[in-house]
């Protein structure tokens, strides 16, 4: 096997590969974040009066984690969908240089595409995880005591700064620059 210089067929191929394997990628956290998310919703609000009630603090500690896993996540998706942007444009280039000027992608359907709907769905999980703590407490737990004074703090400002980076990260421009 020779360590020599790709061809640009087998180049363009390859890019072509990775662009599948980040879009695949892509695809199932997309379907898996929400699901997920949704049927620990559910195991917190579907209760009988066999289930075991968690203590504010153990839904406040899941919710954070949660949040923040999912922030993760989102994070991570971010670069890949730059990674991704950035082996479009090598293919684009070398689909010029096959054959001519390159006739690109379709714009996507009003404006949203792969990006703009990440950023939607892992914003509103994300925001879904903060909000758990206090729907809980307000619809399973309001005849019982409110949570200390410390552990509103504490629940308040760590989901002031998950959702100020959710903010953040969804309106972050994901361009294809050149990785460094």
């Amino acid at each position: 096997m020779s360590d020599g210089p790709l061809s640009k067929d087998r180049l363009y191929a390859e890019i072509r590969a990775a662009i599948r394997a980040t879009d695949e990628i892509s695809f199932k956290l997309m379907g898996l974040v929400p699901l997920v998310s949704g049927t620990a919703f559910l195991a917190f609000f579907i209760q009988n009066k066999d289930t075991v009630k968690l203590p504010f603090g153990v839904v406040v500690t899941l919710a954070l984690f949660a949040a923040l896993t999912t922030l993760g996540v989102f994070r991570w998706e971010l670069r890949n969908i730059q990674t991704c942007r950035w082996l479009l444009r090598r293919a684009e280039a070398l689909e010029e240089a096959l054959s001519g000027p390159a006739t690109g992608r379709p714009k996507p359907p009003l404006g949203i595409g792969k990006t703009e709907a990440e950023k939607w769905v892992y914003s509103v999980t994300i925001l879904a995880w903060l909000a758990l703590p206090a729907l809980v407490w307000y619809y399973l737990d309001r005849a019982g005591s409110l949570p200390s004074t410390w552990a509103l703090v504490c629940y308040v400002t760590s989901a002031l700064l998950t959702a100020g980076a959710t903010v953040i990260s969804a309106l972050t421009r994901v361009g294809g620059e050149p990785m460094r």
